[in-house]
């Protein structure tokens, strides 16, 4: 048993570090939402080569009618920060890094989260003016910005089809805490988010974003497929909300091989692991992560008297003895 969790631990260090370069842009993007639902879009800068001390702008929808914004939130690196609204919903942004958290060389930094609030049917874009953003030495940064394009409803003025078969897709978010995250897509994308690409905004400090198969340790590009029940290391410096939406389909079981394997569950909602792995027989050693708190939780045992849960949005490390499966679950 020792030994095992040893050996997950020294798995966990093998994560290495890549770096990150582009242009300096900040974008937001794109968001659909329905009429009278709300949402939420990030400003992203890609790059701050010299680091960030603080910057402020404005912010606005251009068609008001169409969806607003009603609220600001900011990164944890913004340690003092403001959200001003002013006529016509434009609001007037400022933050201070004053704990040089966003370092020289950082990349996919979030400077603000916008939450909307969608109205009629349309398109509207979110556009940034005044911008003015400073590094850590206080010479600007030189840095363009796109504008966020949203459409609520169809997007444009016909009528939009009702659905010929099946439910609509459904929106989802996954929650990442600074430090190291093991997630786990515990439902089925919609097209458009089944890749690896919904994290490129992450704020990741350099690190790569990974998985752990029978052949070791599985570096993840964007183009990558995300599989559910398939847990991933996902490394964040700051707090992120992740939009997924998802669809009703039938969910692959997910296989595994002798010895440690990451692995996750389906559904939306909590279970033990003698009900959630009831198909699977072969596995000895269960252990799950705490992002808060940056550690493994204790190891459970099969068939020993344990009130530890299995959360569907989260991954885990499972011990088998033998090949097995495990099933997804309604």
């Amino acid at each position: 048993m020792k030994y095992r969790i040893i050996c997950i631990v020294l798995l966990f260090a093998a994560v290495f570090m890549i770096t990150l370069t582009s242009g300096a842009v900040i974008s937001m993007a794109p968001v659909t939402l329905n009429p009278g639902s709300s949402g939420t879009t990030s400003l992203i800068l890609d790059t701050a080569p010299t680091g960030i001390s603080g910057y402020q702008m404005k912010v606005s929808s251009d068609n008001p009618t169409v969806v607003s914004i009603t609220n600001v939130t900011f990164p944890q690196w913004a340690s003092l920060s403001e959200a001003v609204p002013g006529e016509a919903g434009v609001y007037a942004l400022r933050a201070i890094d004053l704990n040089s958290d966003v370092e020289a060389g950082a990349s996919s930094i979030t400077l603000a989260t916008l939450s909307l609030q969608a109205s009629g049917e349309g398109n509207a874009k979110i556009t940034i003016q005044n911008l003015i953003i400073d590094d850590d030495a206080g010479s600007q940064v030189q840095a363009e910005s796109t504008q966020g394009s949203i459409t609520v409803g169809s997007g444009d003025t016909t009528p939009t089809p009702a659905p010929t078969s099946g439910p609509a897709p459904r929106d989802i978010q996954i929650n990442l805490k600074p430090g190291w995250n093991l997630i786990n897509i515990p439902v089925l994308p919609s097209p458009g988010f089944e890749t690896a690409e919904i994290f490129k905004n992450v704020q990741s400090g350099g690190h790569s974003m990974l998985t752990y198969d029978k052949t070791g340790w599985v570096t993840i590009g964007k183009e990558h497929i995300l599989s559910p029940m398939t847990g991933y290391w996902v490394y964040t410096t700051t707090p992120v909300m992740i939009p997924l939406k998802i669809q009703e389909g039938v969910i692959e079981s997910k296989s595994l091989a002798p010895g440690w394997n990451l692995a996750g569950i389906t559904g939306t909602t909590e279970r033990a692991p003698e009900s959630a792995l009831s198909g699977l027989s072969t596995w000895t050693y269960l252990v799950t992560f705490d992002s808060s708190s940056q550690q493994y939780r204790d190891a459970t045992m099969k068939d020993a008297q344990s009130q530890s849960v299995l959360n569907p949005f989260e991954g885990f490390w499972i011990y088998v003895d033998s090949p097995g499966t495990i099933s997804p679950v309604a």
